[in-house]
């Protein structure tokens, strides 16, 4: 085996019986090996997530070790050794990276968490459940968090995300801050407006409002909308302007289906009742939301970029509810559009950069 490959770190060898191996337990990439006598076995289970533990390669023939090389190479198991990620997520992506490179065909795990570190992620709506967005994307490592909500700290969102009893009465955007500077001092919260994003999260309640986000579409910047409606929160669509049905496209499929939708979302729109975020449905919410980020902050296509996805109360298990563009809106002509599958627009700060 060359000197310079592992085997990809974090990758379980189980014995399952005599002449048998098993590596990884997920089930998009466990494989097996069968067959094996004594020697083989032995020789395969030997090498190392490092490049300081080797094997014995006297013990077998030549022939048979590069055959077996060729296997775990089918198998997707050999990497480079992993570079140390450089990231502001604290213990400095460690923890991630694992995981990141499990994924990755090469295991560099260190590419995306640089990529995350340039990256600048906008939040609009602070409270159980756009602190936790917050918290979690800083935790992943992303270096720049812009986050807009003048708002006070009530007593409801102390807990998730961050905020204390100490916090209440504050404004939610600098206790958030402060808040972050706790988990790492290398991300960057801003409250208010600074570098161009790369993503914008609107965090909204009762019904989305396509006016919010109009200049979005227009200017090309990626957003998500977050809803949190009685008792279920709404996650999606991820707009990519000018690839993915937009929040406009999703009002007129619901007033195809009932005419008096213009009329009740209006409503909606309008309603000052107090807005509050239950805690199950925050957090997972949260998380989702910062799934679908990451995602495309990664360079990978959101699943929220063809769908809306629902968390219902009690249980909180996500379902999905496919989206398309509608005829009458028009926003799939921008000429700004990327094309699919092509890095998010990068912001002012980050643009020019290499990459990790």
């Amino acid at each position: 085996m060359p000197s310079r490959r592992i085997l990809r770190p974090a990758t379980p060898v189980l014995r399952r019986g005599p002449g048998e191996l098993q590596y990884g337990t997920d089930p998009r990439w466990a494989v097996r090996f069968v067959g094996l006598d004594a020697a083989e076995e032995s020789w395969l289970a030997s090498w190392g997530a490092t490049p300081v533990r080797r094997p014995d390669d006297a013990a077998l023939a030549p022939a048979r070790r590069e055959a077996l090389v060729r296997l775990l190479d089918d198998a997707r198991l050999l990497v480079a050794p992993p570079r140390r990620p450089v990231s502001p997520a604290p213990g400095g992506g460690e923890a991630d990276a694992r995981v990141l490179g499990a994924l990755l065909p090469d295991g560099a795990a260190h590419r995306v968490l640089a990529r995350r570190a340039r990256s600048v992620v906008a939040v609009v709506g602070l409270g159980r459940l756009g602190a936790s967005l917050v918290t979690t994307l800083a935790t992943a490592g992303v270096g720049t968090v812009t986050v807009h909500d003048p708002s006070p700290v009530l007593v409801t969102d102390v807990g998730l995300g961050g905020f204390r009893v100490r916090d209440v009465g504050a404004r939610r955007e600098e206790a958030l801050a402060r808040a972050v500077g706790e988990i790492s001092t290398d991300v960057r919260v801003v409250a208010g407006d600074a570098s161009p994003p790369d993503v914008v999260v609107v965090v909204e309640h009762r019904a989305a409002d396509p006016g919010r986000v109009r200049e979005l579409v227009g200017d090309g910047v990626a957003h998500l909308s977050v809803v949190v409606r009685e008792a279920d929160v709404l996650v999606g669509p991820f707009v990519r302007p000018g690839l993915d049905p937009c929040l406009r496209c999703l009002d007129l499929h619901r007033a195809d289906a009932d005419p008096c939708w213009p009329q009740v979302v209006q409503q909606l729109r309008a309603a000052t009742a107090p807005e509050h975020e239950e805690a199950v449905l925050a957090a997972v919410a949260a998380s989702v939301a910062a799934g679908q980020v990451l995602a495309a902050v990664d360079g990978t296509v959101p699943r929220a970029a063809a769908t809306c996805i629902e968390i219902p109360a009690p249980d909180a298990v996500p379902r999905l509810r496919e989206t398309a563009p509608h005829p009458s809106c028009g926003c799939g002509g921008l000429a700004s559009a990327p094309p699919d599958g092509a890095p998010l627009r990068r912001s002012a700060r980050t643009s020019g950069r290499g990459r990790g």
